[in-house]
C-alpha cells in the first residue's frame, strides 16, 4: 500500500502514514458527532440559537433546520414551540471566545 499523499510505501495494516501524517483506508472514520456537543452558538442566533445548534451537531444547513422546525410548530399544533422551548433551557451556549488582550490584562 502506498500514500495517496507523498507516495512512500506502507505496511498493510498502518492507519497513517509515517512520513506526512496522512489518513490511509485503514484509519478510523470520525463521526460527526464524536467531538461536537450540542450546544446554541452565540454568532449564528436568530431567536435562541437551538435550530442553529442542531444544525451544526447534525451537519445541516441551517435554514433546512429552522423550516423543518415550523413545520413541527405547525402540524401537530404547538408540538415544534414546546420543544423548542425545552431545548433552548437545557441546551447549554458555547462559551465565550477568549481574546488575546482579556488574557494581557489580566496578567498585568
Amino acid at each position: 500500500m502506498y500514500c495517496t499523499h507523498c507516495g512512500i510505501e506502507l505496511d498493510q495494516k498502518a492507519c497513517y502514514c509515517s512520513q506526512c501524517g496522512q489518513a490511509t483506508a485503514n484509519a478510523p472514520r470520525a463521526d460527526s458527532h464524536r467531538g461536537t456537543r450540542l450546544s446554541r452558538p452565540r454568532e449564528e442566533a436568530k431567536i435562541a440559537g437551538v435550530c442553529a445548534g442542531f444544525a451544526r451537531y447534525f451537519d445541516l444547513d441551517v435554514t433546512l433546520v429552522r423550516i423543518l422546525w415550523l413545520v413541527l410548530t405547525i402540524y401537530p399544533p404547538g408540538v415544534g414551540l414546546v420543544a423548542y422551548i425545552i431545548c433552548w433551557i437545557a441546551m447549554p451556549k458555547d462559551p465565550l471566545p477568549v481574546s488575546g488582550i482579556a488574557s494581557t490584562v489580566r496578567a498585568m
